[in-house]
């Protein structure tokens, strides 16, 4: 009886507001890491980032290998929480990268597993992933899965300005033999470092079934390593900042989001590179 009162709250927005979660978080919340969080869920046009394996392939890391992980709690619902790790690994054949994300808990749960890859053509990027996911629901509701492949490009048009677009779920695909498919979106965004403090960043996301949302942030660099960041959304509408301390071998980002109506959700990640 205990462990089913923890659970309430969890259970009430998912069923209670189960459209609220479904367009404005479930779909265009598909963005891992605070760094990414804080800049406006922006993802799809940031080089070399740690979370690229899950929004943009083309832009994993070419010369480094890292390892990260996350965790973000939707308005400080235990119940209610993403976690994630994403790993990537230079060969000579180009850059591989995996990833692991969970969302949800023991009533109802969403397990994604994917495996990415990306290469170069001197300032032109291409990369692509094929995910698996598992939405486990409880009690006697069963479970389902479906395998997705997203595809994305990237390129430095002059020095420090960057244009990234993707494409996910290509392959159309749907859980078991039901009608509820995977996300499926077209995104297109650019970023530009001015100098070596100040990056911009701005994106356009048009999933299939929602209407089209603007993402734009910022990122400056206050002291050496120390960075701060802001960033704004619609379509839902959100508003975020954070921090970061980044060294050549570390990362830590962390960052809070107000969505409308549903409040503040803080977010954490740590990288290694190696």
């Amino acid at each position: 009886m205990k462990k089913l009162i923890r659970s309430l709250p969890g259970i009430f927005i998912l069923l209670g507001a189960q459209h609220i979660f479904t367009a404005d978080i479930l779909y265009a919340q598909y963005v891992m890491g605070a760094k990414h969080l804080a800049l406006g869920q922006t993802s799809v046009a940031i080089p070399s980032s740690n979370w690229a394996v899950f929004s943009n392939a083309s832009l994993m890391p070419t010369f480094d290998n890292h390892v990260s992980f996350y965790g973000f709690r939707y308005a400080g619902i235990s119940e209610i929480t993403d976690m994630a790790v994403a790993y990537s690994q230079q060969t000579s054949l180009g850059t591989f990268g995996a990833g692991v994300h969970r969302y949800g808990f023991n009533l109802f749960s969403k397990n994604r597993f994917l495996i990415g890859y990306k290469n170069n053509l001197g300032k032109f990027h291409y990369g692509g992933s094929i995910s698996y996911t598992h939405v486990l629901q409880g009690g006697s509701y069963g479970s389902a899965g479906a395998t997705g492949i997203d595809i994305g490009i990237s390129a430095e048009i002059i020095t420090g300005l960057w244009f990234g677009a993707r494409a996910t779920n290509i392959n159309q695909s749907s859980y078991g033999d039901t009608d509820e498919s995977l996300p499926r979106d077209l995104s297109a965004g650019i970023s530009y470092q001015l100098a070596s403090q100040v990056q911009f960043v701005s994106e356009i996301v048009k999933d299939i079934l929602f209407p089209v949302s603007f993402r734009t942030g910022v990122q400056v660099e206050v002291i050496k390593s120390i960075f701060t960041r802001a960033g704004i959304t619609t379509q839902p509408e959100t508003y975020s900042l954070g921090f970061g301390y980044i060294t050549d071998r570390l990362e830590v980002n962390i960052a809070l989001q107000q969505h409308n109506p549903l409040g503040l959700s803080p977010a954490i990640d740590f990288g290694i590179r190696f």
